[in-house]
């Protein structure tokens, strides 16, 4: 049986699209408040000899507005838009009405009750344990940038950069966090389609929510071009959607100011157990 990459455990679709249904209500009744301000009738363009003159319809009558009007024209095309976009957004938080009263999100545990005990006792259910989904999670071959021996090895016997290393590295070994030492990364910015390839100093498996943190340690920030690209990399990381305690964690230090292994056991306790 393939081994499919999901969490079993949690389902967040719905309490999701409840949080987007509320959001699309909050505007649903901003425009329609919107509306009934908006003055009577609709508004229409045509073109005549290369000139755009606008017409007002009330009922059967049609009215000329000149651009002595400028205010009505505005609110009749401002009525226009958010009419327009009523209707968008009603679709939308119907879809999503439909999507609550049909989507019934479930482990896989109602299917394996839903069976006679029997069959239940030659059946192994769908409930990846933890500390499988972590060997699993570790499993996962990947070519990370080259590096020479630099005599700086991990208590997993892991050959890393710097002796600040080495502290992140023992200290998630000891607390049990699953991670990655400089796992290829392809991050794609936010604002266009470019794809950034990153190889961070630690990629992190909280176990119990089945969530990655990428973790980034900056050794030299006394080095004023040190600490400049470190700011651009911050920066590149929440251009592609990473930002500080939700799916990134990092540390610092300097050569007056070393690597505090007591802030990195505090840090791994908060975001990674």
């Amino acid at each position: 049986m393939n081994m499919i990459k999901m969490d079993t455990s949690v389902d967040s679709i719905l309490s999701q699209a409840q949080k987007r249904i509320d959001e699309l209500q909050l505007v649903i009744d901003f425009l329609q408040k919107q509306l009934e301000k908006a003055p009577e009738g609709v508004l229409y363009g045509t073109s005549s000899h290369s000139q755009l003159q606008w017409q007002r319809i009330v009922g059967a009558k049609r009215f000329y507005l000149s651009g002595e009007k400028p205010k009505l024209i505005k609110a009749l095309a401002q009525k226009k838009y958010n009419t327009l976009l009523l209707e968008d957004f009603k679709r939308q938080r119907s879809a999503l009405d439909k999507l609550i009263k049909s989507y019934v999100p479930q482990n896989g545990e109602k299917t394996f009750m839903s069976m006679g005990e029997r069959w239940r006792k030659q059946i192994v259910p769908l409930n990846i344990p933890d500390s499988e989904y972590a060997d699993l999670w570790l499993s996962l071959r990947y070519k990370g940038k080259s590096i020479e021996n630099t005599g700086l090895l991990t208590a997993k016997g892991e050959c890393v950069r710097s002796k600040s290393e080495i502290i992140i590295a023992d200290v998630l070994n000891s607390l049990g966090v699953p991670y990655r030492y400089e796992f290829p990364h392809k991050l794609k910015n936010m604002d266009s389609s470019r794809c950034i390839e990153v190889y961070p100093d630690f990629t992190c498996l909280n176990v119990h929510s089945r969530k990655e943190f990428v973790w980034e340690h900056f050794g030299l920030m006394d080095d004023a071009d040190y600490a400049q690209n470190a700011v651009v990399k911050m920066e590149m990381y929440q251009n592609c959607g990473y930002f500080l305690g939700d799916n990134l964690i990092f540390t610092m230090e300097t050569h007056e100011k070393p690597l505090n292994s007591q802030i990195v056991r505090k840090l791994a306790e908060k975001y990674l157990i």
